[in-house]
């Protein structure tokens, strides 16, 4: 599973949310902190001290407060309570001093010759606001903690399916016959849930979209077989009309169209078998293969008055179907020659490619975005089906070759297949 997953996007969701949740308790926590020291504890000194010099002003003896958590000294003229060293010397106000081990708040004050200081002991309030505060947060945090971490089982239970779903296509293999169906039987999901219809549906297509795929490869491969036997009478007569009226451009033209023909049902076989079945690859000299192609095709090529010529520029090793490789150069080499017009036909074996260069009338930018599609035919007046430079493409993407066209009007035409 990708880190990119759903369930890891909601776990992250998760992590994140119980993050700014504690930073946010946190921060709450210690601002209540802050605001109870420095404006509740504060203000509640001062108004001490005012209470206390009100009952001063009234009585002399009026007794300092004592507390549990509140100490009051005072020293005047008439009064000397014993006052640590650490606070003789502080100036009026609100501050926390060091004394005895301890950081308790203080808060002096004078009223002419007397001075009052008010020792807040925040030890025992800092306990009850722990028990009636802290805990009591800390166990909404608990429960929030647990809603979230139910939330988030709860959600990856309910994408679980489409994460297994999708692990099962990633791991198929569409280009192979025998695995192109995906095994779904293993993706869990709840029954009535929207992924058991969604599997359900998935499964349905699969099975429609391999019997369609299975009738057309039987019948591609059936027609393709029948179509050799009167293309083999037919070229059988061929050959006995020439012996007979001699060489005709027009005989000439019927056996090219036969030899098209040919190729075009021997392609078909193949892609109707490679797709069954594994081909068998072997070691080839691409630059032997092109040489060859040049003395089979160079009569097609003659007759065009096309001069036909290998430009060799390294030497090229391929681990590929020797069958394959001859029928993608030769349908492109056949369509080079067919809809040149004139001129020449270059096969150029290049490090990792090899091009097929016409210097015909080349294309504009809608002439070629039409190339490749099935049926298209250039506009040469040459017959044939349009299919041949479509079945290339489907031979390329087969075996993952790359296949790139460049067209200028005027300029010719560059085929490039660019081997892996």
């Amino acid at each position: 599973m990708t880190r990119k997953g759903v369930q890891h996007r909601l776990t992250r969701v998760f992590l994140i949310q119980i993050l700014f949740i504690s930073l946010a308790t946190v921060f709450g926590v210690w601002a209540t902190a802050q605001i109870i020291e420095n404006v509740l504890v504060k203000q509640a000194l001062i108004k001490e001290a005012e209470h206390y010099w009100t009952l001063h002003d009234q009585d002399d003896d009026f007794p300092r407060p004592n507390t549990r958590h509140l100490l009051g000294l005072l020293v005047d003229d008439d009064t000397r309570d014993p006052v640590p060293d650490a606070l003789a010397e502080l100036p009026d106000g609100y501050q926390r001093v060091p004394l005895d081990g301890e950081t308790p708040i203080v808060y002096i004050e004078h009223r002419g010759d007397a001075r009052l200081y008010l020792i807040f002991d925040e030890k025992r309030v800092s306990v009850l606001a722990f028990l009636f505060g802290v805990l009591p947060l800390t166990v909404v945090l608990l429960v929030i903690y647990l809603t979230a971490f139910l939330g988030w089982r709860k959600s990856r239970a309910l994408v679980s399916p489409l994460v297994q779903l999708a692990e099962t296509l990633r791991h198929t293999d569409f280009n192979d016959p025998e695995q192109a169906r995906p095994d779904l039987e293993r993706v869990e999901a709840e029954p009535g849930s929207e992924a058991e219809v969604l599997l359900a549906s998935l499964d349905a297509y699969a099975d429609r979209l391999l019997r369609f795929v299975d009738r057309e490869r039987q019948f591609t491969r059936d027609a393709s077989h029948e179509l050799r036997t009167p293309l083999a009478v037919f070229r059988a007569n061929l050959e006995l009309l020439a012996m007979q009226v001699g060489d005709r451009p027009m005989i000439g033209r019927m056996a090219d169209t036969v030899d098209d023909m040919e190729s075009l049902v021997e392609t078909l076989l193949l892609l109707a078998r490679t797709e069954q079945q594994p081909v068998v690859e072997e070691e080839l000299v691409v630059n032997d293969v092109a040489v060859n192609l040049l003395d089979r095709l160079q009569p097609l090529a003659e007759r065009k008055q096309i001069r036909l010529q290998v430009r060799q520029t390294a030497l090229l090793t391929l681990e590929a179907s020797e069958t394959v490789l001859n029928i993608v150069l030769t349908n492109l080499v056949r369509n080079a020659i067919n809809y040149s017009g004139s001129g020449e036909v270059t096969i150029v074996v290049a490090p990792g490619a090899v091009h097929v260069v016409d210097s015909g009338s080349g294309m504009d930018a809608e002439a070629l975005a039409r190339f490749l599609k099935p049926f298209e035919r250039g506009d040469s007046g040459e017959g044939g089906h349009g299919l041949g430079l479509a079945i290339v493409q489907r031979l390329c993407e087969r075996f993952e070759w790359s296949l790139d066209v460049a067209s200028q009007p005027g300029k010719g035409t560059d085929v490039r297949v660019r081997f892996r």
